[in-house]
């Protein structure tokens, strides 16, 4: 069994956010800081525990926190699995912070196309409630289906970039099914990721 451990810090200038059927767009400078931990059990299984930590609006605020827990599985070099749990705090302001919930089960396929060029999709099915203890809402359930794909390129063994696009469409919300089997964000990054060594990778992404 081996462990290997990754620090990720994330800049994220620009989002594009789709809410029912109006467009909404604001710029924003904001920072995640990740670190992930996973373990191999076995050549196709391992477990994995991500911490984050987000700031928004020009690094002045807090947005939130959450504990990812996850189980991996690999079918094959280009195909895995990954069911996961991840609790949330985020920032409600007057409110305080919320908590969610979430459960996401995503399947990833890789593709080399070429020594430099690597082409990733992700398939994420997500079910999320919030304030389940707090709120008379907290019982409803939240769907959605996240599509994302991601275009890399290796300049060195340790330096990589990355273009990468994600569609999220709403399944069902509970509170208001007018935004049922609709498109509700799109987020587009461009990153760049160091790999200082085998177990600590850094990343900036805008």
């Amino acid at each position: 069994m081996s462990k290997t451990i990754r620090v990720f810090s994330i800049l994220s200038l620009l989002f594009w956010n789709l809410e029912g059927f109006s467009q909404v767009v604001y710029p924003d400078f904001g920072m995640w800081n990740t670190i992930s931990i996973e373990k191999k059990i076995n050549k196709k299984v391992s477990v994995s525990i991500d911490q984050e930590f987000r700031l928004k609006e020009n690094l002045s605020r807090i947005n939130l926190f959450y504990t990812n827990l996850g189980v991996n599985y690999k079918f094959s070099k280009k195909l895995k699995a990954a069911l996961i749990y991840r609790n949330t705090q985020k920032n409600a302001d007057a409110r305080g912070f919320d908590i969610k919930h979430r459960i996401m089960l995503d399947i990833i396929y890789k593709e080399k196309l070429s020594k430099k060029f690597n082409f990733t999709f992700r398939q994420r099915f997500q079910f999320e409630n919030e304030n389940i203890f707090s709120s008379n809402d907290g019982k409803y359930i939240e769907s959605f289906l996240r599509s994302k794909f991601d275009l890399s390129y290796n300049i060195t063994k340790k330096i990589k970039t990355s273009l990468s696009e994600e569609l999220r469409f709403q399944l069902h919300d509970p509170r208001n099914d007018e935004t049922d089997y609709g498109l509700r964000r799109f987020r587009h990054c461009l990153g760049i990721d160091y790999d200082i060594s085998s177990k600590v990778l850094l990343a900036l992404t805008t």
